[in-house]
Parts: structure tokens; C-alpha cells; sequence
């Protein structure tokens, strides 16, 4: 198979933390040649090939945008599922049985039809909740998984139990000092990655 360019690579979600997209972009752009290659080897896209042969990506969609934005096309691909052979409704049947697509927007509200997804990762909403819980990942107080999406369940958590609003211009110091405190409260503990120290 062809690789795809970036933008021929169908999104599984609707928004992006576009703080970690930052943080990538800065990394990227400070890499040698031989770092940027190694970089580039440990975040191989996984993407499904649906019908008509589109590729659809189920991870690394912050990786993704990040090398669309520095110009970088030493990304690979790998396929992890063909289904191209499959109509449009047992596609998505089957991509939301195995937990590959969130179906959720900026606001937390959804599912939404994934007719309605992004045709792109230049599309994608900016979720400040999703930048919320990568600075919890960063800062080693919840534990990286891999299980699909499971960010946005801490994305979730953070926006039902702060009280107060986030957008991408807020403060957050302050709301990192608070979000540490919730990812270590009781009410977090039924969430993957949850740490408790």
C-alpha cells in the first residue's frame, strides 16, 4: 500500500488537546535528522482501511497533526485491519464494537453520527479537557494505557468535576494544582490509569 498523506488519513474523534499539539510541535522542531527519524519509528500510525479504501486512523492523531503543522513526512503507517470489503454500516458497527472511534465532541456531548467526523486532522476542535488530562499523563499522575480513547474518560471526569469552566486561553496553573487533586480523589479510581499517589 501507498502511504497516505496526512490528509488523506480519516479521523476516529473530533477534537484534539491542542497543548499537547504545542508541546509536539516544539519537540519536533528542536530533533536532529536521525532524532526525527527515531521519533517518527516509535509512533507508527495505526489506521483501518474502510470502504472505498479510505484509511481511517484509530491513534496518533495528535502525532499526526503535529507532523502536518512542521512539514514532516517520515511518519509511517501500519495497517491494522482491512474492512474495506465491508458497506458503511457494518464499517462503523464494527469500529465501535472494538472501541476505535469516540464519537464525542468539544463539548463532551455525543455520540454523534461518524458520518459527522472530521473529513481531517486539520478539522479537529480543540478539547482543553483532553490538554487537561495530557498534562496529567505528563506530570505522572495518571498512568499511560493502551486502551483506545481513554483520555477522553478522564477528559469526562474533568469536565463534569471542575468547577469551573476551561477554555484553550485559561489559566492552567490553577487548574492543573486542582485537576491533580481530582485524578487522586476516590472519584477517580474507577478510571483506566488511575494512580492514587
Amino acid at each position: 500500500m501507498k502511504k497516505p498523506g496526512l490528509l488523506d488519513l480519516r479521523p476516529t474523534q473530533f477534537v484534539l488537546g491542542m497543548r499537547e499539539i504545542e508541546f509536539k510541535i516544539a519537540k519536533i522542531e528542536k530533533f536532529s535528522k536521525a532524532e526525527l527519524q527515531d521519533y517518527c519509528d516509535d509512533h507508527q500510525i495505526p489506521v483501518v482501511i474502510g470502504p472505498k479504501g479510505e484509511p481511517f486512523l484509530i491513534d496518533h492523531h495528535h502525532f499526526a497533526r503535529a507532523c502536518y503543522e512542521t512539514q514532516v513526512d517520515t511518519y509511517s503507517i501500519k495497517v491494522i485491519k482491512n474492512l474495506q470489503s465491508k458497506n458503511e454500516k457494518d464499517f462503523w458497527n464494527f469500529m465501535v464494537r472494538e472501541g476505535w472511534v469516540y464519537l464525542n465532541d468539544q463539548f463532551g456531548v455525543g455520540p454523534h453520527s461518524p458520518q459527522a467526523l472530521p473529513s481531517d486532522i486539520r478539522c479537529l476542535a480543540d478539547d482543553p479537557f483532553r490538554s487537561l488530562t495530557w498534562e496529567m499523563l505528563n506530570a505522572g499522575v495518571i498512568k499511560k494505557q493502551d486502551i483506545p480513547f481513554f483520555e477522553f474518560q478522564w477528559a469526562a471526569f474533568f469536565r463534569f468535576n471542575l468547577d469551573r469552566p476551561l477554555h484553550s486561553k485559561s489559566d492552567f496553573k490553577e487548574v492543573i494544582a486542582l485537576a491533580k487533586k481530582l485524578s487522586r480523589s476516590k472519584d477517580a479510581s474507577h478510571l483506566p490509569g488511575y494512580l492514587n499517589k
